[in-house]
């Protein structure tokens, strides 16, 4: 089984339809986000159509101020979502520092040969890693 799997390449032709099944899929999920997303601005469109209007005339035993301002806040959330635009910030914060500045101070401060030796371990492990992603496996490697 294992020669005529390597001789007819089963393995790669086997990935590489999982692959094409996987691009059909995205490209699937892609159109109906697109189509999905052009209803929301037609939708969008209208509702900040009509609050536009409604601006002129407010009144306010009908729709307090406070309410028309979160009306359009959302509505105008929802249109930078839909433009891509970011609506929130998150920012990664440690004591004093970023978390990953520390990291790279410590490291700078290290002696040159440990800094070489935990740089030889994370690149064994990214390694490692790819060669998992790829589908190797120790199995492979003693075969």
């Amino acid at each position: 089984m294992r020669n005529l799997a390597a001789q007819y390449r089963w393995r790669e032709r086997v990935e590489a339809y999982d692959r094409h099944l996987d691009r059909q899929y995205e490209a699937m999920w892609l159109e109906e986000r697109r189509k999905a997303a052009e209803t929301d601005a037609k939708i969008l469109g209208a509702a900040i159509g009509k609050l536009a209007q409604r601006l002129g005339t407010l009144r306010a035993d009908e729709l307090s101020a406070g309410d028309f301002i979160r009306l359009m806040d959302v509505a105008m959330r929802h249109r930078r979502v839909l433009f891509g635009d970011p609506t929130e910030t998150i920012a990664v914060t440690g004591e004093g520092s970023n978390p990953l500045a520390q990291r790279f101070a410590e490291f700078a401060q290290m002696p040159a040969e440990q800094r070489r030796v935990r740089l030889a371990d994370l690149a064994a492990s990214v390694n490692q890693r790819i060669k998992a992603v790829d589908g190797g496996d120790d199995e492979d490697e003693e075969a």
